[in-house]
Formats: C-alpha cells, structure tokens, sequence
C-alpha cells in the first residue's frame, strides 16, 4: 500500500545514499508526545542509515525498517539494500531503512549479561534517528524487522518475544541450532513472516496470536490470522528470501500494520489507505470568512452512501494533539469507520501554526476558533449537515481544544468526548503552558511571547463565564482518561483533572456527591452508574456516569478510565464516546433534546 495522500514534508540532506549514524549508549528518548521509546543505557555503537531522496511523511507517518545482518562494514549494507530492492523500496513508499551494526562477537540473542544488550541497541537506533544527522524520523508503531541471518533471526525474535511492543512486525527465517525462545518471552500478538521452515517460531506464534483461520495466497504461501482482530496475522512461506519475497511481506504484511502503544503490548490496527477510501484533502486553501489572508489545511470524510444524499446528517469534528498531523488523527480514533456505518460526516483539522492548537483562543496567536468555525460554515455550505448535530472530539492537546469550544460555544455543538487531557484553555493561560510548549518544541515562536500578570483569565474563560450567565446551557461530555496518563489525582482538589470533572459536574448541575472516600474503583470516584464495560471481556473501561438534576433521563457527564491506558488512544474508547454523542442535539434556543425526541 503507498498513500499519496499524506505529504511528503521531510527530505533528508543526506537523502539518497547511505551514511553512517552515531548510537550513543546514553541516549535519552524523544520527549515527543505518542512517539517515545523507553531505551537503556549501553555502549556506543554505529548504524547505516538511508533516507529517500523522495522524501518522508511527517513522523508520525512514516515507517521504518530495520535490516539485520552479520557483518558491520558499510559494502555489507549496501550489497543487501541492493541485491533485496531495498532502496527502492525504501522510494516508492517513503520508509527509512536501518542497518544497525553488530559487535565483533555477533548478535546476543541468548541475552548474555555479559555481553551488551542488543535489544536495547535496538530500540537506541529508533532514537537516535530523530536526533541525528538524518533529519528524518518514523513511528514508534511503525517499526518492522527483516532479518538476512540465522543469528539476525534469533535476535529479532527475541526482541518481539521480550518486547513485543517494539516489533510492528518481523520477518524471519531459521534460527541457529542452539536458540531458545527466551524464559520470559511474553508471547503477546505478533505480525511475522516466517520465510522458512521454521518450526519453532511457527508453535510460538500459533500460541501468541491464537491463530484461527488459515488461507492459501500467492506463491504457495500461507497466511495465518486471528478471528477477533483481522490485523493480527502472520505468513509463511518456503521461497528463498530475495528482492520479491521481501516486496510481497511489505506490501501484503507490513505496509498496512501499524502497533499503537495504547496497552501493555501494544494493538494492532490497519493502516488506512485514504486516497482509496475517499477522503478528500485540502491543503494551505484559504477561506473567503476568513480575512487575515491565513491558509488552513483540513481532510474531510463523506461516507460512500452520503456522497450523492440530501439527507442532513451529523457532522464530527476531530482534533489531534501537539505535534501530529490531520492523517495521523484519523488513523489514531477511526472516526470514519464509525461514519461509514451510522451515517455523518468527519472533518479531521490541522491548527493554524506549529501542530498545536492555540486552545485559549489568545489574540497574540491566529485564532483556531476563528478556523474552525470558518470551516463549519464551509462544511455547511458544501454539504447537508445536521447544524443541530455538530459534535467535538480531540486527543491531548486536541483534548483541550475539544473542552475550550464546547465550554465558549456550548450553542454551536451537542456534545463533546475529549481524550486524555483536562479543560486547560479555560484552567490556564498560554503563559501559563509556555515551558511545555518550549520543552516540547524549543523553536515555538511562544519563546518570545511577553508572560501576563498573574491572575489573569485566559479568552475562553471569559466566554464560557458570559455564556453561562447569560443562559445555564447544559453540554453533554464523554471524558476518556488512561490510568497510566494520570499527571494528577482526579480526587486532588488542586489538580485541573479534578477541576475539570467539577466544571463539567457544576455545568450540567451534578449534585456534588463529595463520596470519593467511599469509592472501590481504581479511579477512587463514584458515580450515579458506576460499570465495566466488558468489551472483548477483559473490563479495561471503567465508566462513571452521573445525571443532571434537570434532565434526569440520560447521563450528561461521563468519564471512562481505561485501564493499562498511557497517553494513547483505544479504538473502543470512540465506538463509546459515540454511543454517548448520538444521543444529544442542540435547539436553536441553544437548549438540549435527545435525538429520538425530536419531531
């Protein structure tokens, strides 16, 4: 699969040959928000990189592979890229590749303690290629593996069986007489392709994926698959590991696999072919509302039924966090799968400057709102929406951005499902969030911003204040929060998570119950509905759900908790959040109906 459709915005300037790269043992990871890995410190160490001279997708895009081999010279490399195809591959689909080197005594796949850790190495090669001379960088979630060795083979897999998360995918074929699946190995789901007859990775794999059905496909080769997540598959195959062996496991097998670390291993998820499925991009357009003469990019989602339809419906806006791109929302909530079968239209925005909203809608920054309500007009124009079914939801900072509009504009939107970040744009103020946005982008034009006083209130604050004076609207909100991804206590009084629960509580007149001593759940809160839900029955998602005092028929707050949920995003908690919006439409009193009572 390769998707023009996401823009090539990096270009390496030692694009098109191969160089080699420093692997410093010390090196930390990436402070970047979704793409960090945890690495150990070891010794310092080399790899061969090559970056496309077509040029990379944004980060958050693009895939990286990793060729293991047994020598550590640069002919070695080069012979292997050529001789397997590699740099055109690595061309036609914009992926880097890797060629991590090896001590003089080999790979330490048995995991000697004696010797250096190689997976560890392994992960520092992710690392440092976000901090070098490349000037490119790839997904954590995106990272395959070929081996062209026995001992590259064992290496690799050991690594998918001790820190599957780091694996996307594999492809291998036999091991060394004397390798072990390793004593700890975690047999989590792992995409491979076995390119041998390698029986014992074949068992493993059996075993980790629960394999369930089997099909023949081209060339004789068999591919193995899992009946709850179709992206959990595995080949194999007995042709001779060559350039079209390796092009058929990218196309067939990795292209579409992305590994999203939003539980203990990871889940695995398709990768999204938006030129096929028909999303339509607009990228640096201009809107006539908007007179600054700014330019905005955004990518909207029809469903294939509703293309030629008259039919008013729903209308979803998504906003991804700081430092992603439009795509790699989408990709990241499925919003448009969701669309294709209930019938409404996605719109997924990029902000104004930098991949960060200005969530406080502050005058010395463009204006998101502006964009944002200039795009709804324009979707409104182009299309039949509901303008009584307009819904938000947005992940970390687009969290923020979620909980900033429905609070200003609760009579623009029916409901809200913020992601993983509390209701700052109206807690905070952008003085008051410069060092994150600094540590996280140190070039941030914010650097020469002049701080406000303190005690200032941000633009949104006193909207939202004036809003609700003027008339006590009621804003239904579906709150996702990780258990991992807690920076403070929802029971801390001072902390803007549970400022956040108050608000909404206060805003749609919750009781305040004040029983959180009373409570059994992980969160340490208690509900008016307090359950599991059982999806895939394993009772990851608890969710609280509290009703207003004055519309007593639905919950109009709700917080799910994810268990085992860092700073990431499970499919399941959009299916949830969806079920929560549908319900609610606006007036055009700016009152609330539920959906099935309109006439």
């Amino acid at each position: 699969m390769i998707d023009t459709m996401n823009e090539v915005t990096l270009i390496s300037p030692l694009a098109g040959k191969l160089f080699l790269e420093k692997v410093e043992g010390n090196v930390a990871a990436q402070n970047t928000p979704e793409n960090n890995i945890e690495v150990a410190v070891g010794e310092n160490r080399t790899m061969y990189v090559y970056a496309p001279a077509s040029g990379c997708f944004d980060p958050k895009q693009t895939q990286v592979l990793m060729i293991l081999r047994d020598e550590a010279d640069e002919e070695s490399a080069a012979r292997l890229m050529v001789s397997f195809g590699l740099d055109k591959l690595a061309e036609e689909k914009h992926l880097i590749l890797l060629f991590p080197n090896p001590t003089e005594l080999g790979w330490n796949y048995a995991e000697k303690q004696d010797l250096e850790n190689d997976m560890e190495f392994l992960k520092r090669c992710f690392v440092s290629l976000a901090l070098g001379k490349a000037g490119v960088a790839g997904f954590n979630g995106m990272i395959f593996y070929l081996a062209t060795s026995e001992s590259a083979s064992a290496m690799i897999f050991t690594l998918a069986s001790l820190s599957p998360v780091d694996a996307a995918g594999i492809m291998i074929s036999d091991f060394p007489s004397d390798y072990r699946i390793p004593s700890g190995a975690l047999y989590a789901p792992q995409v491979a392709y076995i390119n041998s007859e390698n029986k014992l990775a074949e068992e493993y794999l059996r075993k980790s994926n629960g394999i369930c059905g089997m099909n023949s496909i081209e060339g004789g080769r068999l591919a193995y698959s899992n009946s709850n997540n179709e992206c959990i598959r595995n080949v194999v195959s007995r042709n001779k590991l060559d350039q079209e062996e390796v092009w058929f496991a990218w196309e067939y097998l990795f292209s579409e696999t992305r590994r999203w670390r939003n539980d203990i291993f990871g889940t695995y998820q398709r990768r999204t072919n938006f030129s096929e499925r028909g999303f339509e991009p607009h990228v640096n357009e201009s809107f006539p509302d908007l007179t600054d003469g700014s330019t905005h990019t955004w990518y909207e989602y029809v469903p294939p039924q509703l293309r030629d339809s008259q039919e008013k419906v729903p209308l979803v806006i998504y906003f991804h966090g700081i430092g992603c791109v439009p795509l790699y929302g989408a990709e990241q909530s499925g919003w448009h799968d969701i669309a294709d079968r209930d019938n409404f239209i996605v719109v997924y925005p990029e902000p104004s400057i930098e991949k960060r909203w200005n969530v406080w809608d502050d005058d010395r920054l463009p204006s998101d709102f502006d964009f944002i309500f200039a795009l709804i007009t324009y979707m409104e124009k182009k299309y039949a929406i509901d303008p009584t079914r307009i819904y938000l939801s947005g992940f970390s900072m687009g969290s923020m951005m979620t909980n900033a509009l429905a609070a200003a504009y609760p009579e623009k939107f029916a409901a809200a499902a913020p992601c993983n970040a509390p209701h700052l744009g109206y807690l905070s103020t952008l003085s008051g969030m410069v060092p994150l946005i600094m540590k996280l982008n140190p070039k941030s034009n914010v650097r020469n911003l002049t701080l406000e006083p303190e005690g200032k209130e941000s633009a949104v604050k006193r909207l939202a204040d004036s809003k609700k004076q003027a008339f006590d609207y009621r804003m239904p909100v579906i709150q996702n929060i990780g258990l991992l991804d807690l920076e403070w206590s929802l029971t801390d009084p001072d902390g803007p998570w549970r400022k956040t629960f108050d608000y909404w509580k206060e805003y749609n007149g919750i009781a305040d119950q004040d029983r959180e001593t009373e409570s059994p759940y992980e969160s340490g809160l208690i509900a008016d509905e307090n359950v599991y839900d059982d999806l895939n029955l394993d009772q990851r998602f608890l969710h609280h759900k509290w009703h207003s005092e004055d519309f007593p028929s639905k919950p109009l707050y709700e917080l799910i908790y994810a268990k085992r949920m860092p700073h990431a995003v499970d499919l399941r908690q959009i299916e949830l959040a969806w079920e929560f919006m549908k319900q609610f439409s606006r007036n055009a009193d700016g009152s609330l109906t539920l959906v099935h009572e309109r006439t």
